[in-house]
């Protein structure tokens, strides 16, 4: 089942620890991206997937995400990721970007910062 909703800049749509009942998709706006409190991201591109992760983990949301602008979502609701991923294939792909996207992102941050953290050139001298 999917519905629209609509948030004003500052309004929480996604809490941190709560249990996951679906995810979003950006359609109009923007959304900032907290956890424990330290905004990590701003996603401003419609399309954008956001909230997956607690649905195919099944575990409780790890970000909270607030309205950064007035914001339109989509949001996808389903009692099991599975069915939702054989009935519409598409949004397994779209998945599949998304976290391969954000996972390549991680790992460039964490290349820049292995060449300027001492810890890490540390570890690389005793390789």
């Amino acid at each position: 089942m999917q519905t629209i909703e609509e948030y004003r800049t500052g309004e929480t749509i996604l809490k941190q620890g709560q249990m996951s009942k679906g995810f979003y998709v950006l359609e109009k706006g923007a959304v900032e991206v907290y956890k424990n409190d330290i905004m990590l991201n701003v996603l401003i591109y419609p399309g954008t997937i956001f909230g997956e992760i607690g649905d195919i983990l099944s575990n409780p949301r790890t970000c909270s995400i607030k309205a950064r602008s007035q914001t339109r979502v989509i949001k996808y609701e389903c009692p099991d990721l599975e069915t939702l991923v054989k009935q519409h294939p598409e949004i397994a792909v779209k998945i599949m970007q998304t976290l391969a996207n954000r996972l390549e992102r991680t790992t460039q941050k964490l290349a820049d910062l292995s060449h300027t953290s001492a810890f890490f050139s540390e570890e690389k001298s005793k390789l």
